[in-house]
């Protein structure tokens, strides 16, 4: 991460030494994703001592029945539709790449949506670029990093989640497991999301969201569109998302797949 999106590592040659012989020495390691145990097995890891388990979210902590009103009485959007992002704006996490595609939205649904942004990161200056080149500023909410547990009342206030990742710019496989993912799931909001790696392993298409073409902003566009229509169907795509997360990824399974491998691994322990 630090030598293709961020700062290389002064000591990266003892970095990767130190790191080498911690995971020959470990009994059990934990992934969040598939890609990242492929890089491990690449690198001489016995597979076996690799559990793939991907991020998850607290159901009580982020949950439909928080409501939501009053923070969109705050922001002065409560008669909107609000499609809203939460994280850090990365290199992959496309929060650049859904400003433009809100701005495309504006022509056709400019008095009835509002988009607001959560968090703050190194691609904030070309977002705040995009929202000037659109001239959308009236019609965007940059929140810039908030305290986490204030966290879920912003995202109650939205009516469209989105997690609109891009490909890794090096070629490699999207190796992440977003906790936003899950935290939008648990919300029981109308997701789109890219069909990228695990996040199109996690949800399903027209079922626990709406997932689009990674990278492509007119099937961004194209997403948003549906879900802006048709308030049901939000409805039905978070209440099943919110039946997945709940049955499969909380923090909870999480912590108990990881004490069951170690069990596996180590039985006389």
């Amino acid at each position: 991460v630090g030598k293709h999106w961020g700062k290389p590592f002064r000591y990266e040659e003892m970095f990767l030494k130190i790191e080498e012989l911690n995971l020959q020495a470990a009994q059990l390691i934990v992934v969040v994703s598939a890609p990242l145990k492929e890089q491990l097995v690449e690198r001489g890891i016995d597979p076996h001592k690799i559990l793939v388990n991907p991020n998850g979210v607290d159901p009580q902590k982020y949950s439909p029945e928080i409501d939501g009103s009053p923070k969109r009485e705050e922001l002065k959007v409560k008669d909107k539709i609000v499609i809203g992002f939460i994280g850090t704006f990365g290199k992959w996490h496309g929060a650049e790449v859904l400003t433009e595609c809100f701005g495309k939205l504006l022509d056709e649904y400019r008095e009835k949506i509002h988009l607001l942004m959560i968090g703050d990161g190194i691609m904030m200056s070309e977002v705040t670029q995009k929202i000037h080149d659109y001239q959308m500023e009236s019609y965007v909410t940059l929140t810039g990093m908030i305290p986490q547990p204030e966290a879920p009342e912003y995202l109650a206030a939205c009516d469209i989640l989105v997690s609109p990742h891009v490909p890794n710019s090096d070629g490699s496989k999207f190796f992440g497991s977003p906790t936003k993912l899950f935290e939008y799931m648990a919300m029981g909001k109308g997701i789109v999301a890219s069909d990228l790696d695990q996040i199109g392993e996690v949800l399903e298409h027209k079922k626990t969201a709406y997932l689009v073409k990674p990278g492509d902003q007119e099937a961004l566009v194209q997403g948003l569109k549906v879900l802006i229509e048709d308030p049901e169907l939000r409805q039905t795509l978070g209440i099943n998302a919110r039946e997945e997360v709940v049955k499969n990824y909380t923090w909870k399974q999480h912590t108990h797949k990881i004490l069951e491998k170690l069990k596996e691994l180590c039985p006389s322990a």
